[in-house]
């Protein structure tokens, strides 16, 4: 092939990337944002600290992380999400097990496993998964990370999204459309964080070769491999919904699936666009922490479900 071949499809798999997936994730983010605010109109601020949520235990954590399992988010969606909940007074420790839990314990992966190496290994997936960002929650705490969180929480009755101030709206349509201005202020804040994320995730999805993966099998021993495998998850921006092709397309090429899986997980569980999202609320110490969590939690979930198959 050709060098201006490969440069041909180098610019073209960027601008595919920085068209459909942008469009994608700013469909996800409006939606994710909207729904936030919706329920931040719904629940009041002293029921939130009140509640399981409001504290740092682990079974808060736990909570928390049960909740990331059963919500279809990518990495970029968490982050109204995430936002939304430090702002209602949801504890730093939940917070950060739901960050961390949502993207990570995924139900793409759990469902590549299930159709391809049965049960048993899925079920590994879930079960080391909550454990994993379970127990990250009491390093985060610990290490006294909350203190580089730079949102705070605001009181229901008078809350605030973005500088704006939350008024009991009766009705369902006054609070939607409301919701609705709320979610587009949001986007308009984020852009350049976003778009400077997509720029870089654009550009490395379109110098990586697709067949990088499988020349490091042949090329690595297996403990380095899968150290290989999340360093390049860790830049590659992949929706849980896209990681079936993509495992199905390169388990028939015979990549085993220990490595697989933590690729998924590194690529799912972070990304360019969300890092530059969470500098608008974290300080640069606690997303390196993040970053880092994710990827132990992949190595460790690409070992787990290796050593049952």
């Amino acid at each position: 092939m050709s060098d201006n071949t490969t440069l041909a499809q180098g610019v073209r798999a960027f601008f595919e990337f920085l068209l459909m997936d942008g469009a994608l994730l700013i469909g996800l983010f409006l939606l994710v944002t909207w729904s936030v605010v919706m329920l931040q109109q719904k629940m009041p601020f002293q029921a939130t600290q009140g509640t399981l949520l409001g504290s740092s235990g682990w079974r808060s954590a736990f909570a928390a992380s049960v909740g990331g399992v059963i919500t279809p988010f990518c990495s970029c969606s968490t982050i109204p999400v995430l936002s939304g909940m430090l702002r209602a007074g949801v504890g730093f420790v939940p917070s950060f097990a739901f960050l961390v839990a949502s993207p990570v314990v995924n139900e793409g992966v759990f469902i590549l496993l299930f159709l391809t190496v049965g049960f048993i290994p899925g079920a590994v997936f879930i079960i080391a998964g909550l454990a994993l960002t379970s127990g990250a929650r009491g390093v985060a705490g610990r290490l006294g990370l909350a203190k580089h969180v730079t949102i705070t929480p605001a009181p229901q009755s008078s809350a605030t999204f973005l500088g704006q101030k939350v008024a009991a709206w009766p009705g369902w349509q006054p609070a939607s459309r409301f919701a609705w201005l709320a979610a587009k202020q949001e986007l308009r804040t984020v852009a350049p964080y976003l778009l400077v994320g997509l720029l870089i995730g654009g550009l490395i999805y379109g110098a990586v070769p697709k067949d990088m993966l499988m020349g490091l099998v042949d090329r690595l021993p297996a403990a380095w491999l899968y150290l290989a495998c999340a360093l390049v998850g860790v830049p590659l921006y992949i929706s849980p919904i896209a990681a079936l092709p993509i495992g199905f397309a390169l388990i028939e090429k015979g990549f085993p699936v220990g490595p697989l899986v933590t690729f998924l997980v590194a690529a799912i569980g972070t990304s360019p666009p969300e890092v530059m999202l969470l500098f608008r609320l974290f300080r640069l110490p606690l997303v390196i922490a993040h970053t880092l969590t994710v990827v132990l939690c992949a190595l460790a979930l690409g070992l787990a479900v290796a050593l049952v198959l």
